[in-house]
């Protein structure tokens, strides 16, 4: 489905991103690992036969490297995958203006960044595909994390405006509003709750692999005619009536 794709995906060497990234080498695209740690993002790239580039993509002068680097040695990119994230626990009066601008920077203006920088070599190439993670408390907000939830609002939004500008270009723009899904933050969330359909209309938490299948999809020629969309992955949970907040 995306042999011979060139495909970022940012924050990929744990979690979603990691499954992300195992998708796409499973389904033929040669994959790019980000992280700002240098040994995991190389050990990953060598388990996928991939490439990898350590980078902090909350500092400007560090993601013009990294695509730099994406431009010197793959010549273009096809996939781009903004998926890296910070998210602590704290609600609106207890977030200090030090954390809040360290979540933006993260959640956000990494994205903004990242997106800039492959819409430049995407042109070049008449095309391409560009996919955000998001999450169901951008649309709803959830208690105990302000800066994440208004971050992900954000990210929906740019998301749109992103799909606008972009689209003369040839390149599409998607996110996917992951819900609660089976990594050390979702088993957080839900603590001792066990999913029932009035919290997750189909019952239970979602595992990243659903998550990631859906981003593969996104990014295939299947979804040639689809941009601008918001996509929620989530077991129904965003949109039931009554439901808790979350993810």
């Amino acid at each position: 489905m995306l042999k011979d794709k060139i495909a970022l995906v940012t924050g990929s060497t744990n979690n979603i991103g990691l499954e992300i990234v195992r998708t796409f080498a499973r389904e033929g695209a040669t994959v790019i690992v980000n992280s700002r740690h240098q040994q995991e993002a190389k050990t990953i790239a060598e388990e996928l036969d991939g490439d990898y580039f350590q980078a902090d993509v909350a500092r400007p002068e560090q993601v013009e490297a990294l695509f730099e680097h994406i431009r010197t040695k793959h010549e273009r990119l096809d996939i781009l995958v903004n998926c890296v994230a910070h998210r602590p626990k704290n609600d609106l009066m207890a977030t200090s203006l030090e954390e809040w601008n360290e979540i933006l920077a993260v959640n956000l203006t990494s994205y903004f960044l990242c997106i800039q920088q492959a819409a430049k070599i995407m042109k070049e190439h008449r095309g391409g595909t560009i996919i955000n993670i998001s999450a169901a408390s951008g649309e709803r907000g959830m208690p105990g994390a302000a800066a994440y939830s208004v971050s992900k609002g954000a990210v929906n939004a740019l998301t749109r405006q992103a799909a606008v500008d972009l689209a003369p270009y040839n390149i599409r723009v998607n996110c996917i509003i992951s819900g609660t899904v089976g990594t050390p933050v979702g088993r957080r969330d839900m603590g001792s709750r066990k999913p029932t359909s009035d919290i997750i209309p189909l019952g239970r938490i979602g595992n990243p692999l659903e998550v990631a299948e859906a981003v593969a999809f996104l990014a295939s020629e299947k979804a040639s005619y689809i941009t601008n969309a918001i996509l929620p992955v989530d077991g129904g949970r965003m949109n039931a009536t009554g439901s808790a907040s979350g993810g």
